[in-house]
């Protein structure tokens, strides 16, 4: 009799041990996954103010300036999509809506 009941004691004492352990593990996993969240929003923070930071360098007044500081023949890049059609076209023979954007090879 009384080994049956240390076999139970002790069996209840295992899977209570089991419970703390795997409530520990799920305790550890949500705070790697807050950490990682939070990381990963330090990160998305970082990439927004790098990406404003290119914005606000970026501007072509700047762009011109800093080419012409190199000392060098700046060409427009080829095959730009011009957005701006000339309303004043006539529709002709060939020609498109001034909706559609023509494509400008550049030389």
């Amino acid at each position: 009799m009384f080994a049956k009941i240390t076999a139970i004691v002790i069996g209840i004492g295992i899977l209570a041990c089991g419970v703390l352990v795997q409530r520990q593990q799920r305790y550890e996993l949500a705070r790697d996954i807050s950490r990682a969240h939070w990381r990963m929003l330090e990160q998305e923070r970082t990439l927004w103010s790098l990406r404003a930071e290119i914005a606000r360098r970026t501007r072509p007044d700047e762009l011109r300036t800093a080419v012409k500081r190199l000392d060098r023949r700046w060409r427009a890049i080829p095959y730009r999509i011009e957005e701006n059609a000339d309303p004043t076209r006539d529709m002709h023979e060939g020609a498109t809506d001034e909706r559609t954007p023509r494509v400008e090879l550049g030389g």
